[in-house]
């Protein structure tokens, strides 16, 4: 149980509960991002179909492996996800070493994403969901090419074109398909769904990022959790667990999944994703290798913004923040001359697709504050703008990702925003 799962101590915990029988129905794994909390829950919905009992990794049971495929008709995925750029380390890890495990694990990585568009969790009214079964049906055939029991090509060449092209098919199923939040109507199908009967030992419903849902499907799932079926295990993923509904917090356990030490993180990417890590490197900046937009376009673009609006902060007569020009000539050459309009950096940042791009942004702009801050040159004004600047980032980052508000307008009212601090 679990084996896959390295160096997470909740692991402990869950084997715990469920051989003494004290699993809830209804759970959150909360902790950071790429600290092994979907892996969990899927394992997790692994062991508990498992009809041989042991559910041990190897066992060939046919629950067993349908999960290890991810195609087990009584687990489904809600929520939004960044899943390009785990899928491009998959292929990667692939076209690299081409064994059985690497097969799985770009299998899991293209399903992870498939999952999400389940037919019972549609609205059929939606125009959204014709246009993802055209690229579901797509990516089923071209699926089967990479399935263990198949040939894979012996070219290289010719193996690395069909991963790419399955890639990129499912990179436009995410972009084009994949809802910012959560829908109320989605969460009505699931409630549904989670109603019927079992083909198997147990229904398991994973909903990832669940702090992300809005008002009305959080509320909808509230009444889901308040009366849940016998047969129905509920668990729910977070990086932000004081975002969720105090009332939802209180009908689930909470397992915490703890930020495992650099050498771990190394090891997952060695074992899993068969690649050498570079210094200093973290599992979720791996992930960021396989990012559309390079890093070194990121920071420019960051600082590139930063620099325009503390520009039109003194045009307008408001007083400079010294220490964070000084934190901004630091991390690059600042651009002379140059400027570019809200729309022209959404379009640098690739649309802000996948997310993770546009947290990565905003990011940026918070660890320019740090420097600054720890320069030891900001004084007390400085401090108190950036304290402001801190919550209306946060907020800038709440209205992409949960209220699905156009980043060209969020970024535009955030420039204003941060320069009416000053």
């Amino acid at each position: 149980m679990f084996e896959n799962l390295i160096d997470q101590p909740a692991s402990r915990l869950l084997m715990e509960d469920i051989h003494s029988s004290r699993l809830p129905p209804s759970m959150l794994f909360s902790g950071d991002r790429a600290s092994g909390k979907l892996s969990a829950a899927l394992e997790l919905a692994r062991i508990l179909s498992c009809s041989v009992g042991t559910a041990l990794w190897t066992c060939t049971c046919p629950a067993c492996q349908r999960h290890k495929e991810l195609t087990h008709s009584d687990l489904v995925i809600m929520g939004t996800r960044e899943c390009a750029p785990e899928i491009r380390a998959a292929a990667a890890a692939l076209v690299r070493s081409k064994n059985t495990a690497a097969r799985y694990l770009f299998i899991r990585a293209i399903r992870k994403l498939v999952l999400r568009f389940d037919a019972s969790l549609q609205d059929t009214e939606d125009s959204r969901f014709s246009k993802a079964a055209s690229y579901l049906a797509d990516i089923e055939e071209r699926l089967e090419e990479f399935h263990p029991s198949r040939e894979l090509p012996v070219d290289n060449e010719a193996l690395a074109k069909a991963v790419e092209q399955l890639t990129v098919k499912a990179e436009k199923l995410e972009e084009d398909c994949l809802y910012d939040s959560i829908p109320v109507s989605q969460v009505r199908q699931a409630a549904v769904w989670a109603r019927l009967s079992p083909n198997g030992r147990c229904k398991v419903l994973i909903i990832e990022n669940a702090d992300r849902m809005q008002d009305s499907a959080r509320n909808a799932f509230l009444k889901v959790l308040e009366e849940p079926p016998p047969h129905v295990v509920f668990v729910l993923t977070t990086s932000r667990r004081g975002a969720i509904m105090p009332t939802i917090l209180s009908r689930v356990r909470t397992y915490a999944f703890v930020d495992r030490s650099q050498a771990s993180q190394h090891d997952v990417i060695r074992r899993v994703f068969h690649d050498t890590p570079r210094d200093g490197e973290y599992l979720y900046s791996y992930f960021n290798r396989f990012l559309p937009v390079p890093p070194e376009i990121l920071t420019h673009t960051t600082v590139l913004f930063v620099s325009g609006v503390l520009n039109a902060a003194i045009d307008e007569g408001r007083k400079p923040l010294s220490s964070l020009r000084a934190a901004l000539v630091a991390t690059c050459a600042l651009p002379q001359g140059e400027s570019a309009s809200a729309a022209e950096i959404v379009s640098r940042l690739n649309r802000c697709k996948p997310l993770a791009v546009w947290q990565l942004f905003l990011a940026g702009i918070t660890r320019l504050m740090r420097d600054a801050l720890r320069s030891g040159e900001a004084d007390a004004r400085e401090i108190t703008v950036f304290t402001a600047w801190t919550k209306t980032i946060r907020d800038a980052q709440e209205a992409v990702e949960t209220y699905n508000i156009s980043p060209v307008s969020v970024l535009e009212r955030l420039a204003e925003s941060l320069k009416e601090t000053l």
